[in-house]
Formats: C-alpha cells, sequence, structure tokens
C-alpha cells in the first residue's frame, strides 16, 4: 500500500509539473508533440489531439516535448508553432509553467489539509508536539496534546518562556501543571540531553488547529500560501548549503533520493496518517519547484538563462551550444541521481 500511495503521490508532482509546461505551450500556440509520464524507454503512446501521450518505463520524471525543442534543427525556426521561434516572453512562461503549477499545488495541498484540519493559530498556551523515547517526559507519562500551564508555580505562556524556565532546574525534578490533569506531574530535566532532544525530552509549540467556518475558506488559502513560502525559504538555504559544500569538496549530508523519499512516506503514513502524507508531498512539491529553479542546465532555471540572455541581447543564443549545455546538464542530473540512490541503498544495508 505504501509502494502504491507513494507512485501515485509522485506521478502526481511530476504530471502538474509537466502540465504546466503544456498548460503554458497551448496558451503560447507551440504545438506539444509528446507528453510523457517517466523517461525512455516508452511502454505505451498513443496519439490525441495532435500530441502523444506515453508511458515509459523509468519512473524517475516525466516530460512535455514542444515542437522547435531541438535548438539543433533549423526548419522549425521558421514554424509559428514552434519553441524556438516564439519571443522570449513566450519562451520564459513556457520553462517557468513547470515551477509555477508545483508552487499552486503546493498551495492547494496546504489549503486542504487546513480545511480539514483547521487552521494553525497562535495561544498563549504551551502544547506537547512530540515525545521523545526514553525521555524524562515519556517515564511521567506526558502525551502529544497536553498542555503545559506552569513550572513548579511559574505560569507559561510560550514555548520560550518553558524552555527559559526548565533550564533553571538542570538535573533536577519540576512540577509541571498540565491543562485536565487534577496533580502535578514530576519531570527529571537532564543536565545533558541527547542531541536533538530538550532536556526533558518533548517537542512544543504554541499553536493550535483552529477549525474553520464554511465561509472562511480564504483563511485556509492564506495559511497555505504562508506554508509555502516557510517551505520554500527552508529549501531554497538548504540547497544553497549543499551547493555550497559541493563547491567545497565536501559531501553533502542528509540527501534522500526515491528510496528515501518513499522511506519518509511510509514512516509518515504509519505514524501520523494520509493527511500528514499529502501534507508531505505538498512540501516535496515546493521542493521540486525551488530545485527546477536553480540555474543549472537541463533545469528550467538552466533554460531560463539563455531565455534571458535572448530578451536583454534581443538574439537567440547558439542553438548548438545551448543544446550541448542542457544534454550535458542532464547526464550530470541523472548522473547525481544515481548516486544518490546508491547512497540511499547503502544506507538501508548498514542498518
Amino acid at each position: 500500500m505504501d509502494i502504491l500511495i507513494f507512485v501515485l503521490a509522485l506521478s502526481i508532482l511530476v504530471l502538474v509539473h509537466e502540465f504546466g509546461h503544456f498548460f503554458a505551450a497551448k496558451i503560447t500556440g507551440v504545438k506539444v508533440e509528446e507528453f510523457g509520464l517517466g523517461l525512455p524507454p516508452k511502454i505505451w503512446g498513443k496519439k490525441m489531439g495532435g500530441t502523444i501521450w506515453s508511458l515509459n518505463w523509468l519512473p524517475i520524471g516525466g516530460f512535455c516535448r514542444l515542437e522547435g525543442e531541438d535548438l539543433t534543427d533549423k526548419k522549425f525556426l521558421k514554424s509559428s508553432t514552434s519553441f524556438v521561434s516564439k519571443n522570449p516572453w513566450q519562451k520564459g512562461l513556457i520553462v517557468l509553467g513547470g515551477v509555477l503549477m508545483n508552487i499552486i499545488l503546493a498551495v492547494f495541498v496546504f489549503s486542504m489539509v487546513y480545511a480539514i484540519l483547521g487552521v494553525p493559530t497562535d495561544t498563549d498556551k504551551v502544547k506537547v508536539v512530540g515525545v521523545a523515547e526514553n525521555s524524562p517526559a515519556k517515564e511521567a507519562g506526558l502525551m502529544d496534546g497536553d498542555w503545559i500551564k506552569s513550572v513548579n508555580g511559574t505560569v507559561i505562556n510560550s514555548p520560550s518562556e518553558l524552555t527559559a524556565e526548565v533550564v533553571k532546574y538542570k538535573g533536577k525534578i519540576v512540577i509541571l501543571e498540565i491543562e485536565g490533569r487534577p496533580q502535578g506531574v514530576p519531570v527529571q530535566v537532564r543536565e545533558n540531553p541527547p542531541e536533538g532532544e530538550g532536556s526533558m525530552g518533548v517537542a512544543i509549540s504554541n499553536r493550535e488547529m483552529v477549525k474553520m467556518k464554511w465561509y472562511e475558506g480564504y483563511k485556509g488559502v492564506a495559511a497555505g500560501f504562508k506554508e509555502a513560502y516557510y517551505w520554500g525559504k527552508i529549501i531554497f538555504e538548504g540547497v544553497t548549503k549543499m551547493i555550497g559544500s559541493l563547491l567545497v569538496g565536501q559531501s553533502p549530508k542528509d540527501v534522500s533520493g526515491p528510496i528515501g523519499m518513499f522511506e519518509a512516506t511510509s514512516s509518515i503514513n504509519k505514524n501520523q496518517g494520509i493527511l500528514a502524507v499529502i501534507h508531505f508531498f505538498g512540501i516535496v512539491s515546493v521542493n521540486l519547484a525551488i530545485v527546477n529553479i536553480l540555474p543549472f542546465p537541463a533545469l528550467d532555471g538552466g533554460r531560463i538563462i539563455f531565455v534571458l540572455y535572448e530578451l536583454v541581447t534581443r538574439k537567440r543564443a547558439n542553438q548548438k551550444f545551448e543544446a550541448i549545455v542542457n544534454n550535458i546538464g542532464m547526464v550530470v542530473l541523472l548522473s547525481l541521481i544515481l548516486l544518490v540512490t546508491v547512497g540511499d541503498v547503502v544506507r538501508l544495508l548498514g542498518r
């Protein structure tokens, strides 16, 4: 079941991205020769509406092949329905269409999840949103969803206040007042907690999911945009950090390919449910948009560089040079995907 969910979700992300290119091409009058899910060799294909719709063997992406996209074939320069014959603004819209659709999909996914679960709203209370295994909090019986009202009688209104108060009692026991419990809960405060865990072993937040009324759908959409921006910022910072590591000869850490994504999907589905999986793929959609906008050959960001060159100089870039650069970029990208996948396999075997 997890494999089916993963393949379906990943396929939707790829299809949405490629449909972005497809729709932009149609709007600008460019003929779409083939729309494919997966990469060749082809399993199945059928021509409908002037476009070949195909299913391919390599399930690591998809493509939208446009007329005149083969930049070395000069016969398309005179065709009004070819990509190469269009002006820079039209080319730019087609190139960025996939990125825009991934952002729209992410906002839609986040908005839908919020419509079901409620909109995250700041409160003046502190909620337990995670309890580490074998931690003092776990031993004391704290659970996800507990609201912490005070620490040793000191009222707590925010996560920072809780952290500041608890740190005063390292190595000692504190009494937490939990909403709905008649007695205080004693919790040991560790002096040297494991990396990634707090001194009590709890993850906390001051946000509560507030259900929207039927006419407040705009709140979910607004929260969806905020969420997309939040993850976009985090992913962009992570990607730039990874690129920086590569430039100084360091191997980037915490990078996963399809296998790592499947692991994450399976774990989230098991522990948090299908809505959490849907939310996760909203984040993946933002990730796909950020990665594709990078100015690297074969990616949308790499192709937009040539469009900008044409816009500024008012002349096309050398067609053969652009084709060679994009082909080299594709080989590098496929090699990186292979290396990351091998790394995932080695990591799994090493467990």
